[in-house]
């Protein structure tokens, strides 16, 4: 009986409950929730109340709201990105609330592992950018807007052409072998794992390396409209990059992209128009001018007379003045740059609320090169919606499709020959046409190239929380993507035989993730998360291409009557792959009170291209935190806001090479007895053994934040270590076999970063004024050599410029002469005590003695014969120090954004500026002649110069002055460049809802205004990941956008 009476009494008590909660008033709020910095609307504002907390309400398009809750109710006001705002309700009057950007680093989001944290909670190194700091700047590539704004992040935008992406490195080099030789050596490039919407993407997976291309030349980062981008997540450490596995051994970029959050729909339209300038160009001597310094440069310093009026008579272009096909002054530049004119347009319609939201975006992209015959267009329709019905349940989906079409002229991604040797033709010839011209020259303006990419990404991601605090979720994601290049070469400019070049590859990939996360607070002190999940992947790749020679004319470019084999092969070639991969992976983190963090994490990578004994690829991660700005004796201190200890290690191994190197290849290899025959590649012996690459990071944080988060602070210092790097190593002739994949190479990579962003004004003031500066300074040093050696020297025949690997000295060194100057007099020229001969050069009977206005080299083995004995270790093409200066000002309507990068202490290899001179050493040469009146060159004896004497071509082929391979054109390559600066305006309110606009901006954008640099070449930035400028590149424009924002 006693219990009855107890189970009544509580049953009449929530019976009472109940009544009183059912009387109780509710009321209508409205109001309008603004940005308070630029004073507008702000649209997919989530409105809160109760206990729990739960949604009430979404301000609309206008920043509106009108939400019935209890009288007296605590209404909190919630947008990501921004401080929540808590306010009482008050029915008797509208409410205007203001949201501010919130300015503590730590409640920022971040996203590690396939989950969201917030900073605070975070143990890994990971850099935001937003997408308001990438705004207004239109760019083919996106990477381009990052260049400057994230420390650690090396973005060198060393190609101009639209549609590619220049080198990316994230904390120091990733990999060290260098590929081929002279203007087509590369370092094998490597590039971080992007995942967009949640989807792996890899940059490099099917480029054609050393030309940052893939298939027809376009990247798959081009082919996304910076517009649709809500925000770059840049993950840099180990612990940040391990659940990540392989593929994020070189950092991971996290792309997301826009949501739907507004109950009405908003449509937004952006268009550009932009004019692109091509930078300066080199000055040449023309006409009259450049004939006469070629006649008198032969007379005066040719051995005799006779032989001299040889020389003019045996060259037409010089000996007569009256043909008309000589007695030129063309400009050849002129006939390959070009100002250009070009527009983007974007659409975004978006809505919804937390239960259902949908966005459709659609942009149009198209941008003509400054060199002729090159450009891109791009057209993109991107959609997503997440339904979420209830707590528990919640569905996203998103496709992406994206189609462009580029040009490359007679070049490829990275270089344009055709041009720079047209270009650099002597002045005398007459200007292009089909009659009168040089083929490199009408190849550029007249070969027909167009190349074309389809890229498509369907994508779906299910999540269920069916305990409470555990909840299950599945992606699964379909990629497919398609290129074609079609390129034809007239037969008037190809020895009288018209040539097509067809060429298509596909590419088609499957993802899955499947993931188990718990999630338990006790106390709302101890946090802990635990979470699974495997990963599967599909890669699959053909490329095909073929060659039609002697076509029947310029118009019928297919095969006709008389097709013959051999005028037409082709195939498919050997890059495909069809690539398998399964990873499982756990991690646990833990908190207390948000105070004391730490992460553990582990990952299994098993893929195709193992070798049988080298098993799963294993990445351990592990770091903490320590917030200790939130110990109670550090409570009083009023200025300091924020303060966070970080420690992570982590390693990532990465599957190397391809089941080709593991395994062996076979090849056809002509017939026998008639039949075909087939045969084992000799060129790389098969190695079972074949280990994956291991980079392994330690990395040690500081973040602060003080005087009411005015300034922020992070500073960062690792560690990195490279290990089993994949190399060719050559074989004895003995062997079958010309070479075999090993990993014998290591090196390391020692850096510090630092980024700080303060605020000079007081946070009252009318001009929101925020300035951030960040930098990383980095020593590479090579740590292990195959076969146990110290050293050993990669040679390359054509320029000379050799590149040393030496155990304990930065990872790429240049090899060259070192010189000290010019010689003044011939007196000046070191004399061998033993044989009483000058210092000389040249072998048998083609020696030559040194004399005035001769280079002067260090004998480095003191024999007196300049020779290969002489060679310095000297200089590296890779930056000490990169980063980047930003500033935003915001007064009232107007806002002026500057963004900055610098790289400091590079070494450029100035190739361009020694073929300048070398052109002086070939008078009866039609190549162009520039002037040289910048440089102090030695002329008569007693002169002190800084550059040889560059007109007597009789001693050219033997003292070589102008050769590549010295220090005189090693120059440094450091650099402040002003990326963008932008000025805009945004319109009140008031002026345009009339019309029923609910936003309007207008802005003028700058890009690549100017580069600060002492570097005599045209641009710093312009030269290979070698550090090499030899003026084929393709040059990055100059350009200016007037741009419009609008907002229904």
């Amino acid at each position: 009986m006693k219990y009855l009476i107890i189970v009544f009494s509580l049953l009449l008590l929530c019976g009472f409950n109940k009544e009183v909660f059912a009387q109780q008033k509710q009321v209508i709020i409205q109001g309008t929730v603004f940005d308070k910095a630029e004073k507008i609307g702000m649209p997919g504002v989530n409105i809160q109340s109760g206990s729990p907390l739960k949604s009430v309400g979404v301000t609309n398009e206008k920043g509106q709201f009108s939400v019935s809750v209890p009288e007296n109710a605590e209404l909190f006001f919630k947008y990501i990105g921004y401080t929540t705002v808590r306010r009482k309700s008050d029915s008797k009057s509208k409410m205007s609330i203001y949201l501010a950007e919130e300015q503590s680093a730590l409640k920022e989001t971040v996203i590690i592992g396939y989950q969201t944290k917030t900073k605070e909670t975070s143990t890994g190194s990971s850099v935001v950018i937003t997408a308001k700091m990438i705004q207004d700047v239109p760019v083919a590539n996106l990477m381009e807007l990052i260049q400057g704004k994230v420390p650690g992040l090396n973005v060198q935008n060393n190609n101009g052409s639209p549609g590619m992406r220049g080198s990316i490195n994230l904390r120091g080099l990733s990999s060290i072998n260098v590929q081929e030789s002279g203007g087509s050596a590369f370092l094998t490039p490597t590039s971080p794992l992007f995942v967009i919407d949640g989807v792996p993407i890899e940059d490099t997976e099917t480029f054609d390396y050393g030309f940052q291309q893939s298939g027809p030349g376009i990247s798959p980062l081009s082919l996304i409209p910076a517009e649709d981008v809500e925000r770059i997540e840049i993950l840099k450490d180990a612990q940040a990059t391990a659940l990540y596995g392989s593929r994020g051994a070189y950092g991971v970029i996290l792309i997301t992209t826009k949501r739907g959050n507004s109950k009405v729909p908003i449509i937004k339209y952006v268009s550009n128009y932009f004019m692109n300038t091509i930078p300066k160009l080199r000055d040449v001597i023309g006409g009259r001018g450049e004939r006469d310094m070629r006649v008198n440069q032969i007379l005066m310093n040719d051995s005799s007379y006779y032989h001299a009026m040889q020389m003019i008579n045996g060259s037409p272009f010089l000996a007569d003045s009256l043909n008309s096909f000589y007695n030129n002054s063309t400009d050849w530049q002129s006939y390959f740059f070009r100002r250009t004119y070009n527009q983007s347009h974007n659409v975004d319609i978006s809505g919804g609320d937390n239960t259902f939201n949908y966005k459709v975006n659609t942009g149009y992209y198209d941008e003509k090169g400054i060199v002729e015959n090159t450009g891109l267009s791009r057209v993109s329709l991107n959609m997503n919606m997440q339904y979420q019905p209830s707590q528990k349940f919640r569905m996203f989906a998103s496709i992406s499709n994206a189609l462009a079409k580029n040009s490359k002229g007679s070049g490829n991604g990275l270089l344009q020959k055709k041009a720079a040797d047209g270009g650099s033709q002597s002045s005398l010839l007459p200007a292009p046409s089909q009659y009168t011209s040089v083929n490199s020259v009408l190849a550029s303006k007249q070969t027909q190239n167009e190349n074309k990419t389809i890229n498509m990404v369907a994508n779906m991601d299910l999540r269920y929380e069916f305990l409470k605090n555990l909840a299950a979720s599945t992606s699964f994601s379909y990629t497919y993507a398609s290129g074609t290049e079609d390129n034809f070469v007239p037969a008037a400019i190809n020895n009288n035989a018209g040539e097509l070049y067809l060429y298509n590859d596909k590419k088609v990939a499957l993802y899955n993730r499947n993931t188990l996360a718990y999630n338990l607070s006790i106390a709302e002190k101890h946090n802990i998360n635990a979470t699974v999940f495997n990963e599967l992947t599909s890669t699959k790749f053909s490329a095909d291409a073929m060659i039609n020679r002697n076509t029947v004319n310029d118009y019928i470019h297919g095969p006709t009557m008389g097709y013959s084999y051999p005028f037409s092969p082709g195939g498919t070639l050997d890059n495909f792959f069809d690539r398998r991969s399964v990873a499982f992976a756990g991690s646990f983190s833990y908190n207390y009170m948000q105070k004391y963090v730490l992460d553990l994490s582990y990952r299994l990578d098993g893929t195709s291209t193992n070798g049988p004994e080298s098993g799963y690829a294993k990445n351990p991660s592990i770091g903490a935190r320590w917030n200790f700005s939130k110990e109670d004796w550090l409570s009083k201190i009023s200025w300091l806001d924020y303060a966070s200890l970080r420690a992570s290690y982590g390693s990532n191994i990465v599957p190397t090479g391809t089941i080709y190197d593991v395994y062996g290849r076979y090849v056809s290899s002509g017939n026998y007895n008639n039949n075909p025959t087939v045969s084992l590649d000799l060129r790389t012996v098969p190695n079972i053994a074949l280990e994956p690459k291991s980079t392994t990071t330690y990395n040690l944080g500081f973040d602060a934040g003080v005087f009411n988060n005015r300034v922020n602070v992070v500073f960062d210092t690792y560690w990195k270590y490279v290990d089993n790097e994949l190399r060719g190593k050559e074989l004895a002739t003995m062997n079958s076999f010309e070479k075999i994949s090993t990993n014998e190479m290591s090196f390391m990579v020692r850096g510090y970063e630092l980024a700080i962003n303060f605020k000079p004004l007081s946070n009252n003031s009318k001009l929101n004024w925020t300035i951030g500066i960040n930098g990383d300074y980095r020593k590479e040093i090579l740590t292990g050599l195959p076969d146990g050696v110290r050293q050993f020297m990669i040679k390359d025949a054509n320029t000379g410029q050799n590149i040393l690997y030496r155990l304990g000295r930065n990872t790429l060194s240049n090899v060259l002469l070192n010189t000290n100057g010019v010689y003044s007099n011939t007196a000046d020229v070191p004399v061998d005590p033993i044989t009483g001969l000058r210092y000389r050069t040249g072998t048998g009977g083609n020696v030559k003695y040194f004399q005035g206005g001769d280079p002067r080299w260090t004998d480095l083995n003191g024999d007196y014969v300049l020779d290969d004995r002489d060679l310095v270790s000297v200089g590296t093409a890779q930056p000490s120090m990169v980063g980047g200066i930003n500033s935003s000002m915001i007064y009232k309507q107007f806002s002026l954004n500057i963004n900055l990068s610098y790289t400091y202490l590079r070494d450029i290899l100035n190739n361009a500026a020694a073929q300048r001179f070398q052109n002086f050493g070939f008078p009866t040469s039609l190549k162009s002649l520039t002037p040289l009146v910048e440089y102090n060159f030695w002329i008569n004896p007693g002169d002190v110069a800084t550059y040889p004497n560059p007109f007597d071509f009789t001693r050219q082929a033997v003292i070589r002055p102008f050769r590549y391979d010295q220090t005189l054109f090693q120059e440094d390559g450091s650099y402040l460049k002003i990326n963008d600066v932008t000025f805009g305006y945004t319109f009140k309110k008031e002026l345009t809802k009339r019309f029923g606009i609910t936003g309007l901006r207008l802005y003028l954008t700058g890009r690549n205004l100017y580069t600060f640099t002492n570097y005599s070449g045209p641009n710093p930035e312009s030269v290979d990941a070698l550090g090499r400028d030899d003026s084929g590149g393709y040059p990055n424009s100059r350009s200016y956008t007037f741009g419009l924002n609008v907002q229904f």
